[in-house]
């Protein structure tokens, strides 16, 4: 589907060393042309249009005396700067091109009929007048000598396996007389064959072919040769074979001509000899002779070199014609053809080095060079023109797709066409086409009936089949004038924009100087297009394009250097394209294809070079690109790496190069993978299809995710809920993008979405595919780009308010005829509700309406399959309706001899226990109680129903506070607590039950001293039982700790005075202790108990300081180390490349504490994944794998999170001991202790001081970290890694740190326990 487009013309005139130049070669490594004629060779620079030498042939000592009658061969040898030519006379000369120098290398005495180079220019083979082949090497020495016309056929010959004669084969649909008949005679060469020999070597110089004249036949016959002279093959007999001989470079396919009594063929052989295919020529049988063929480089054109045949009689000058073909899906395409008048052409060839560049010199001296590149013609409404000679293929995408070499219509004209365009502005479909022959044809679409005799259809319908697209019709065919030196210009204007329907605009070179061009502007008038103005490009242009979208008269030119300019047509003024920074744009590379368009709000300029570069701008967004199209919301590229990018045009230009790097991001829907070599013919607006073409020219119609979801989005918005639907059907898009895409619309306009469906099956699709999941947060966020501040409040279930407003809707429209649907909005909320959904199923039944589409029996059905029919019967029996029960149970695969007696043992049952047997049945055990609580005479059952379920707390609210039954209730509910190890609140419950003794007891068990004296009480305790109960009491609490509480229950109970104030002293309440001395006059403790107890906590409070010192300072230094360790190995692991080494056991995560992690190593991949499989076993073992993680011994992989947990525990429990050494150096001053309190509050503070310092070098700052990557685990939801995604976030699979790691300890910085006196003293 593409074609051929002049990118870049230029001509000279060379004057009279180039008239009759029978050779030309190119240098590829300057671009300088070397033509030659029987008494010159002449070098060309054509980039600065100057001779770069001349050799005289006529007066070269070399040479015979008579001199040379014609030029046989020639090529450019880079190595030595020299061209070799080979003349007719048997003379190779070699001419330095530096030196000036002609040197003879060679002379074959029989004269030389034919010469060519291997491609590697290794090897040199000439034929000889004796017809004999000469194989040389480089340095012109002999290698070999062959007769050109062996008798045998070849070292690939046939063989015969003895299959049986010919007579009895099956000879097909001609029949047995095919066996009888004769072979034909094989005709002579024809008149007008010049008689040489051509040879042409394959692509990759292994093989040589030569087409020569047969001595016996007089018919050419092609013999292929290997790279050692060896004959391999020969053609097999081809009457009417002419001299034009050309090898594909790629190997596959040798090409030659043929004339037949009613076609011009050109004929493709293999390397065997034998026929393989042919094309015919768009002339008559004696029209015109093929001089010669020539394939370019990449073996993807064909060049045809045609001159008139002049019959006998006639004075007319034979005109010469160039013909370029191309082959696609096995049809042969003529994509550009060049007529020459006068002039005729004397020889031509490809640019070894551009693939689609034409060097051709004519016989008065002219030099013209073409360049063309490849490229799609496409209206902006997706119709695809194809050239093919004469004819336009067309085929409109819209409407149909129709495999090449078919179209939908094609245009007959009366003249090959060159070049198409359309119309930018206006109906875009019309066409501008330009002909060989220099004039414009304009086919428009004006919405009419006439039927035009040029249109002739194809795929689209016609003999008598109904025509499935519009078709245009010719408004007519144009002359240009205007134009200076109109003759030379018509045939090469190229870059034509068909801006407005009126308004015409293209290039042609400057007559003067070719290296600049001319823009001219042209306007319909009559039967001409007029040149209303003209305006010279300073420099050659090479593109032009204009933003269809965009009206503002303004065209993109692009020069051969890549500069890029404005052109304004209005005024009529180039200017340079300057950027939003006021920087002057340029390619980097000149650009083959390019556009211009608006990308994120910003007017860009597109480009894509020959050797994929796509340019946006001056930015290189993709270095693999090779095709690109624009879509209103996205800019589609092909890739080398076989897949479509669809680009959201939104996007800022800045950030283009890093979402077009190929990429498949998260939930990314703008990646699609495609068959390779696919390229993009175009994109169809308003639609979903992009239609590519594969290498071998057959089309594939895709629907990028990226477009579906843009075309959906688009219907919703419009209220088209019908087409979004079946768009999401055919392209399987979750559903619940109807509603999520504007949940606010979709609630209002619900009644148009039942309305617009209005289908059943489709709206139980809608409901069935419902899930709680916002998906334009999570499988489709790349479309959507939402922000977490849109969520909906997490109270809300999105399930349920569109089962409940879709079911309203569905009432309000047409119960009977949605039905089921309605049935469907009860089952799929998140608590089914199967109870509301066998009532409507009921209510069916009892209330049967002549309007009904579906019978219960049928909507029963449809429940159960939805349902399982099993807890579809439960459901039936909790509605105690036994009818319903039958019903549902008649459709299932239950026994009648099981569930009928079932049925009828329920049914002798009365009132509530009946309703309490079926909830028991079906385990609606709070339903249950509800109506067994109702059966006094079943109090029994009641109770073993609480008992067993735990319902304590329901059954406490059935029954009457005062009544026996609550008591009894609560008696169990306190056993209960107590065996759940909840005493205190087991006690409550028994004195609610008014049982006091349990009550005590209780209270006794978890040391609430206060209630249980209350209970005391109220049993009414005596002294003795007091004095008891207040021993045990205390005992207690002096286990536990509490020993203020011990001394108040001593004291105040037990009336055991000197106990308290011991029991005071043990627990370091030395204060507490000394008002209870001088309260009760027992001072003399003080001497006794208070002063040695004293100085035995100093002591021990001094040794535990110094053994934690001496543990924080060994820990610290240690993670230090530690810490250094692994940053060192870590830097070497990335030195050496990042490989993941087995033994890498330092490159683990377990420096993450330090804000840093390695995910390839060892211990980040297998050991974190292998503790997140962990969460799944038993706890025991979760507790081994902490356990083992947090060794303390040196060189454990996480040694640094066990040195930082063990520092923890250090500064939690030097920070706890505030209140005590408080407490301690008070009473040490007070007992004139004051050097000890001293000491200890120095030891004590000087250890604050040093954690305080610490802590920063201890736990390092994270929260940088922790901002810029989401973790990944078992923990992990889609919601949470989409959500993360759209922020920007990078996605890890760190592994998660426990609190203790992560986080320093809060230390009690505002409790007071300095004395300032003792720090007055020290100082």
């Amino acid at each position: 589907m593409r074609n051929l487009e002049l990118l870049s013309y230029r001509h000279l005139d060379c004057g009279e060393d180039f008239q009759g130049a029978e050779a030309v070669c190119i240098d590829y490594d300057s671009g300088n042309v070397f033509a030659a004629s029987p008494s010159t060779i002449i070098g060309l620079a054509p980039q600065s249009e100057q001779v770069i030498g001349v050799a005289k042939l006529d007066h070269c000592d070399e040479l015979p005396p008579d001199g040379i009658n014609k030029i046989v061969g020639m090529e450019f040898l880079p190595d030595q700067q020299s061209v070799c030519v080979a003349s007719d006379t048997g003379s190779v000369l070699l001419w330095n091109v530096s030196s000036g120098q002609i040197e003879s290398v060679g002379d074959v005495s029989s004269g030389i009929r034919a010469m060519s180079w291997s491609p590697d220019q290794e090897i040199l083979v000439v034929a000889t007048g004796q017809d004999t082949l000469i194989m040389m090497t480089r340095e012109f020495d002999p290698v070999t000598e062959k007769p050109l016309h062996p008798d045998n056929f070849g070292a690939e010959e046939f063989v015969n396996v003895g299959w049986g004669k010919k007579e009895t084969q099956f000879h097909g649909s001609i029949g047995k007389e095919a066996a009888k008949q004769k072979s034909e005679v094989v005709q002579a060469a024809l008149p007008w064959d010049d008689q040489q020999p051509r040879i042409s070597w394959r692509g990759d110089g292994q093989y040589f072919v030569v087409s020569s004249i047969c001595p016996n036949t007089g018919a050419r016959k092609l013999r292929v040769w290997n790279r050692e002279c060896e004959h391999q093959s020969t053609s097999e007999n081809v009457d009417g074979v002419e001299q034009a001989l050309g090898w594909k470079p790629s190997g596959s396919l040798i090409a030659s001509t043929q004339r037949r009594p009613n076609k011009h063929d050109v004929v493709f052989f293999e390397k065997n000899g034998l026929r393989h295919g042919e094309f015919s020529l768009p002339f008559g049988v004696k029209d015109v002779k093929v001089r010669e063929l020539l394939w370019n480089t990449d073996s993807s054109v064909l060049a045809l070199w045609c001159e008139d045949l002049i019959q006998e009689g006639t004075n007319t000058t034979p005109k010469s014609y160039i013909q370029l073909w191309s082959m696609s899906n096995y049809h042969w395409y003529l994509k550009q053809s060049i007529p020459f008048g006068e002039d005729r052409v004397s020889s031509l060839t490809w640019d070894p080095e551009h693939a689609y560049r034409l060097h051709v010199l004519c016989q008065q001296g002219k030099y013209s060079q073409y360049t063309w590149h490849w490229t799609t013609h496409s209206s902006n409404n997706a119709l695809v023109a194809v050239i093919d000679g004469s004819k336009l293929l067309m085929t409109p995408f819209q409407q149909l797709v129709v495999p090449p070499p078919m179209s939908a219509y094609y245009l007959q004209l009366p003249a090959s066409i060159n070049l198409v365009t359309f119309c930018c502005h206006g109906n875009t479909d019309d066409a501008l086409l330009s002909l060989d022959d220099g004039r414009i044809a304009v086919y428009r679409f004006d919405n009419t009936d006439t039927k035009d005799d040029s249109v002739k259809l194809d795929g689209a319908g016609g003999n008598s089949f109904k025509t499935c697209c519009n078709t245009p019709s010719l408004q007519g065919i144009y002359r240009i004038s205007g134009l200076s030196q109109a003759s030379q210009l018509l045939q090469v204007v190229h870059h034509i924009v068909w801006y407005t329907p009126e308004l015409v605009l293209f290039c042609c070179v400057d007559p003067k100087r070719s290296q600049q061009s001319v823009l001219y502007s042209c306007k319909f008038d009559g039967e001409n297009l007029d040149v209303k103005s003209q305006t010279l490009v300073d420099g050659s242009v090479y593109k032009m394009c204009c933003d269809s979208e965009s009206k503002d008269f303004v065209l993109a030119l692009q020069l051969t250097d890549g500069f890029i300019m404005k052109y304004d047509i209005g005024a009529e003024m180039i200017l340079p394209w300057e950027l939003n920074s006021g920087e002057e744009l340029s390619f980097p590379i000149p650009c083959q294809q390019m556009a211009l368009t608006t990308i994120g709000e910003q007017r860009v300029v597109l480009g894509l070079t020959s050797r994929y570069r796509f340019y946006v701008n001056n930015t290189e967004v993709a270095s693999n690109c090779t095709s690109f199209t624009i879509h209103k919301e996205y800019l589609l590229l092909t890739t080398l790496t076989h897949t479509v990018r669809c680009i959201c045009r939104k996007t800022k230009v800045e950030v283009l190069p890093s979402l077009s790097d190929g990429k498949a991001h998260p939930f990314d829907e703008s990646i699609r993978r495609v068959e390779r070599g696919s390229r993009i013919v175009t994109v169809v607006p308003d639609d979903t299809k992009l239609v590519l073409q594969m290498p071998r020219g057959n089309l594939e119609t895709i629907h990028p995710r990226a477009l579906v979801l843009s075309a959906v989005r688009k219907s919703l918005d419009e209220l088209r809920f019908l087409d979004a639907m079946t768009a999401m059907r055919r392209h399987r898009i979750n559903m619940n993008l109807i509603y999520d895409h504007d949940p606010d619309k979709f609630r209002t306009n619900v009644r148009h979405f039942v309305q617009q469906i209005n289908n059943v099956s489709h709206i139980n699709l809608f409901l069935t595919d419902l899930q709680e999941e916002d998906v334009t947060r999570t499988m489709y966020t790349a479309a959507y780009n939402r922000s977490q501040l849109m969520e909906e409040s997490e109270g809300s279930c999105k399930v349920d308010t569109v089962c409940d407003v879709l079911r309203t809707a569905l009432i309000e429209e047409d119960e009977n005829k949605y039905i089921l649907s309605i049935l469907t909005s009860y089952v799929k909320k998140s608590n089914p509700e199967l109870e509301e959904a066998l009532l409507l199923v009921r209510s069916l039944r009892d209330n049967p309406n002549k309007n009904a589409v579906i019978s219960p029996a049928d909507a029963l059905k449809y429940l159960l399959f939805l349902v399982d029919v099993n807890e579809m019967f439960d459901v039936a029996l909790g509605t105690y309706d036994f009818d319903l029960v039958l019903m549902v149970a008649e459709k299932s695969q239950k026994d009648p001899k099981e569930y009928i007696p079932f049925l009828n043992n329920l049914r002798r049952l009365e009132g509530a226990y009946q309703y309490y047997t079926i909830d028991k049945y079906l385990k609606r055990h709070s339903r249950a109680l509800q109506n067994i609580s109702k059966c006094s005479d079943h109090f029994e059952e009641c109770l073993t129903l609480i008992s067993d379920h735990h319902l304590y707390k329901e059954a406490l609210s059935l029954f009457d506070i005062a009544s026996k039954e609550y008591k009894e209730i609560a008696k169990l509910y306190g056993k209960y607590l107590i065996s759940k190890k909840k005493p205190e609140e087991a006690g409550l419950v028994y004195v609610k039950a008014e049982e006091w003794e349990l009550a005590l007891d209780a209270f006794k068990s978890c040391s609430n001293w206060r209630q249980a004296f209350c209970m005391a009480a109220t049993l009414k305790y005596n002294r003795e039982n007091q004095v008891d109960l207040a021993q045990k009491l205390a005992n207690q609490l002096r286990n536990n700790k509490k020993y203020v509480d011990a001394a108040i229950v001593l004291e105040e109970y037990a009336s055991d005075i000197e106990e308290a104030i011991v029991c005071l002293i043990e627990g370091c309440q030395w204060e507490e202790a000394l008002r209870r001395m001088y309260k009760h006059s027992r001072t003399d403790f003080i001497e006794t108990n208070l002063k040695p107890a004293m100085m035995e906590n100093y002591e021990g409070q001094m040794e535990s300081l110094e053994a934690l010192r001496i543990d924080f300072d060994k820990y610290r230094k240690r993670l230090k180390v530690v810490r250094e360790e692994k940053e060192r190995s870590r830097l070497e692991f990335l030195e050496s490349g990042g490989v993941n080494d087995a033994d890498a056991d330092l490159f683990s995560d377990a420096s993450s504490a330090t804000g840093e992690s390695i995910q390839s190593s060892k211990y980040s991949s297998s050991q974190a994944s292998n503790f997140s499989k962990s969460t799944g076993r038993s706890s025991r073992n979760r507790r081994k794998a902490e356990q083992k993680k947090w060794k303390l011994k040196e060189g454990s992989p996480y040694e640094d999170f066990a040195l930082i947990a063990a520092l923890s525990k250090i500064i939690t429990a030097v920070d706890i001991m505030r209140d005590e050494v408080n407490g301690l150096v008070k009473v040490l001053v007070q007992f004139n202790n004051d050097k000890e309190a001293c000491k200890l509050q120095e030891t004590f503070g000087s250890f604050l001081n040093l954690i305080d310092t610490s802590v920063p070098s201890i736990w390092l700052d994270e929260a940088e970290d922790e901002g810029e990557s989401v973790v990944l685990g078992p923990h992990a939801t889609a919601n949470t890694i989409a959500q993360a995604v759209q922020k920007g976030q990078t996605l890890s699979t760190k592994e998660k740190l426990d609190p203790i790691i992560k986080n320093a300890p809060s230390l009690h910085k505002d409790i007071k326990w300095k004395l300032s006196m003792l720090e007055e003293a020290k100082s």
